[in-house]
């Protein structure tokens, strides 16, 4: 009785010690759409219960002095958004999504270089008004500018973390989350003192600015840590490797062998099944695959990767998937029940890993 209830304990811990890294990737976008909803709310409430402007006598109205250039808006950032949006799609379901992703992401790029050499152009040009003589410590009276900010160079670290992770594997994807979600909580903090500053002015007549941030080194010197530690673990340096770990017994069929030099756990023999796959180095060893079509068969799934998650998943013609198989850590082997499956061209992939992919063909 006692063991069972061991089993139990142990098979629950499983779930949140050796996650479906797949399934959390394909929960990812509604994530993000819950917290934008979650956000918008939190605002709207805010603006709904806030009381009403009291505006003072004094009040300066914004204006922009002779001799200061200030750029249009531009749908640019919006463009830029979505086009990373599109390309996040087509790494977790794959197909043309990825690819119009990036088209969409390249427009938007040049398009924000014309802009900015547009800005250029104007700027470098004759102007009317000479420079003034006094270089002022700040913008003009009613004039209200947002300093600079560290955020979107660490928000930029923290999606190309998370790009990694979703090539590489789940510790640099789990690090590069932690390192997207600071940045735009310090984001919001810097949000929050902007409109506190602007609620003020409705009583003071006055927009002051907030002091210019000073440079995030801790948390700088964290997220290197954390992308430092989070490679190391997803390399499998930490935990080392038992290198002293004993050798399997000789076969009957070679007495006395032993298993060749390696950094590697020793070769096992080869599993019974009608395909054979070896995951190694986070790739597949073959990029073709051949199967009977209309009765069942099996797939053999070696994960040579050792402490990396794999599995393997089989999508139609028309890229819907048509069967997976179970997500298990390496250094290990799984055998599959897989089909009847119609002929025709599939696509195997490995959901954890969408970059390992290659064609099977059902006949």
């Amino acid at each position: 009785m006692l063991e069972d209830l061991w089993r139990t304990i142990l098979d629950l811990m499983a779930d949140f010690v050796i996650p479906d890294w797949g399934a959390i990737i394909l929960l990812l976008p509604i994530l993000v759409i819950f917290l934008v909803v979650a956000g918008l709310l939190w605002i709207f409430l805010g603006l709904f219960h806030a009381p009403p402007a009291r505006r003072g006598k004094t009040r300066i109205e914004p204006k922009i002095p002779d001799g200061i250039h200030m750029p249009g808006p531009s749908y640019a950032p919006i463009l830029a958004a979505f086009g990373a949006f599109t390309v996040f799609l087509g790494l977790v379901f794959g197909g043309l999504l990825l690819y119009v992703g990036l088209i969409i992401l390249a427009i938007t790029l040049l398009y924000w270089m014309a802009e900015a050499l547009r800005t250029y152009d104007h700027d470098v040009g004759p102007t009317v008004t000479p420079l003034p003589a006094v270089i002022h410590d700040g913008p003009p009276p009613g004039v209200h500018m947002p300093g600079p900010s560290f955020r979107p160079f660490l928000a930029a670290f923290g999606a190309t973390m998370v790009m990694l992770g979703l090539v590489f594997g789940e510790w640099l994807l789990v690090a590069g989350l932690i390192a997207l979600v600071a940045s735009l909580i310090g984001w919001l903090v810097d949000a929050r003192k902007e409109y506190v500053k602007v609620v003020e002015a409705d009583t003071t007549g006055h927009l002051e600015n907030i002091p210019a941030p000073r440079a995030p080194t801790l948390l700088i010197a964290g997220l290197l840590w954390l992308f430092v530690g989070a490679a190391v673990i997803q390399l499998g340096w930490i935990p080392p490797r038992d290198v002293n770990a004993e050798a399997p017994p000789a076969t009957a069929e070679s007495p006395g062998a032993s298993a060749p030099p390696g950094d590697g756990p020793p070769p096992s023999a080869a599993p019974t099944a009608d395909i054979v796959l070896t995951a190694h180095n986070v790739q597949f060893d073959t990029d073709h695959i051949t199967g009977p079509a209309g009765v069942p068969f099996t797939i053999a799934l070696i994960n040579d990767d050792q402490g990396t998650p794999h599995n393997l998943e089989l999508k139609g013609p028309d890229g819907a998937p048509v069967w997976k198989g179970e997500v298990f850590t390496g250094v290990d082997t799984r055998v599959y029940d897989a089909g009847p499956l119609a002929p025709g061209d599939y696509t195997f992939l490995c959901t954890v890993h969408p970059t390992m992919t290659g064609t099977a063909t059902i006949k």
